[in-house]
């Protein structure tokens, strides 16, 4: 596993700009694959991973006592999303999601039964109605409009302080101040819980509603979700919709003057 100084830079938090400028084929297909165990839901990708068997067999003995009514395999599946390779270009996540932000629908198949798994569980977790943050090395200001998708899964959290420690405090950054109405906090089921992790699924759709630059080198995109004009993810069962939202506490952050009193109240920097 990575060392705790390779863990502030967490890849799966800062893959944003490997998301396509393009809107693609939506996701479908692997809901009519049968619901399996997480070992037998991997089997097609064995070949794509180094030690998955030690990974599954780590994700199915931390998830012995899941939650939210979740079965050992459906928490499982999501922790083993979580687990970070040693060398992180290897890991689950990436491959995944490099898969699905394909212009070609085609090399997704082996991991549709893996897929149905893990939105399985993923539909099951309430949807989450908060503001939450991601972040990207670099100035993604310009390929952000009106509308943008995200094919990926996206990892985001609600902690400013944590997107702090992974995008940095200096250099060129973007940080993306999100108002999400679906997503999943899935901090029971990760193998990194203090990270306060909340997944986007793939396909989820977001209007621009303002970008600014507060400082030199830091640049902010405000994002609010709201429902696609077409399905761009098939849901893994009959249900089309992503369980209650449950709104937490905080108000979405939406004005220059509220993000700089994050700032104050966080380590974040906003000097180059």
């Amino acid at each position: 596993m990575a060392s705790t100084a390779s863990r502030l830079l967490n890849p799966r938090f800062l893959d944003a700009n490997e998301e396509p400028n393009q809107v693609l084929l939506p996701i479908r297909g692997y809901a009519k694959e049968p619901l399996l165990s997480l070992e037998e839901a991997v089997k097609p990708v064995y070949e794509l991973l180094d030690d998955l068997d030690t990974m599954v067999d780590t994700a199915m003995r931390n998830s012995k006592k899941s939650t939210n009514n979740l079965t050992t395999n459906e928490s499982a599946a999501i922790h083993l999303y979580t687990m970070q390779w040693e060398d992180p270009s290897v890991s689950l996540y990436t491959l995944l999601n490099r898969t699905l932000r394909s212009e070609r629908r085609e090399p997704l198949r082996p991991w549709f039964r893996y897929l149905k798994l893990i939105l399985t569980a993923l539909y099951k977790l309430p949807s989450l109605k908060s503001t939450v943050w991601r972040g990207v090395h670099g100035n993604l200001s310009d390929e952000y409009d009106d509308d943008h998708i995200w094919w990926g899964f996206s990892s985001c959290t609600e902690s400013l302080e944590i997107m702090e420690q992974f995008v940095g405090k200096s250099g060129v950054r973007t940080l993306f101040n999100i108002e999400c109405i679906n997503g999943k906090d899935i901090r029971a089921h990760s193998f990194y819980k203090k990270e306060h992790e909340i997944l986007l699924l793939p396909g989820t759709y977001f209007r621009v509603i303002s970008k600014w630059s507060p400082a030199k080198d830091l640049y902010i995109i405000h994002l609010r979700e709201t429902p696609a004009p077409r399905p761009y993810l098939e849901p893994p069962f009959g249900s089309t919709t992503l369980n209650t939202p449950v709104s937490t506490p905080s108000p979405p952050t939406t004005d220059t003057s509220n993000i700089e009193d994050l700032q104050k109240s966080s380590t974040i920097s906003m000097k180059p």
